[in-house]
């Protein structure tokens, strides 16, 4: 036998009250937990290919140095190919860190040198010398223009950030010799050595600091 109670309906819509609440509670909580996790994910694929970039670029430049030292141990063609598939590294590398950078300095800085580094592979599979010539130059100068442009010269900076930085400054400095050496003599060849070499002793330097 069932005593009807007046408070069972009250304690009823209060039930139903609290409910609704939880139900309503429920969805934003788990999309913010969702918007959480997409963003740590995507900050952790940024990281991951900001790391892959500049790695595949250090090795690059590691390449394309040794394809640029006179050696008596690999022939000519041999060299060439080094500092064709180094280029191309490097042009895959930037390319790839430019889609991680977050700051458009840095982007374009990093799309510039890509670009640079395909000019660079054009000239030397240019079988004109003096096109060869330009076009390595210009590239050259591409990258010189793009590594000026992802430095940073203002703002406190990290103890990563600053080594990576300094990576990038020394990087340049590589490049800018490699502009002015005159690979048409014995002395400007060993300047052009030294200056990529330079490239990519800061090249590993940014990789090293890469977060």
């Amino acid at each position: 036998m069932n005593f009807y109670n007046p408070n069972n309906r009250n304690n009823s819509k209060k039930q139903d009250g609290t409910i609704h609440k939880w139900n309503s509670m429920m969805p934003r909580n788990i999309r913010r937990d969702q918007q959480s996790s997409n963003s740590q994910n995507e900050t952790s694929n940024s990281n991951i290919a900001a790391i892959a970039g500049n790695w595949i670029e250090a090795v690059g430049t590691i390449i394309a140095a040794i394809g640029s030292t006179p050696s008596r141990i690999f022939t000519e063609q041999t060299l060439t190919d080094f500092n064709l598939i180094g280029n191309i590294l490097e042009a895959g590398g930037t390319a790839i860190a430019a889609e991680a950078g977050s700051e458009l300095l840095d982007v374009v800085g990093d799309q510039l040198q890509a670009i640079g580094n395909i000019a660079v592979v054009a000239g030397i599979l240019n079988s004109n010398e003096q096109s060869s010539e330009l076009l390595q130059k210009q590239g050259d100068l591409l990258q010189v223009v793009g590594l000026g442009m992802t430095i940073q010269t203002s703002g406190q900076l990290t103890l990563l950030q600053t080594i990576a930085n300094t990576g990038n400054i020394i990087q340049l400095i590589g490049n800018v010799i490699q502009v002015f050496a005159n690979t048409n003599s014995t002395e400007g060849i060993v300047t052009n050595a030294v200056g990529a070499w330079i490239q990519a002793v800061g090249a590993v330097i940014t990789a090293l600091a890469t977060e």
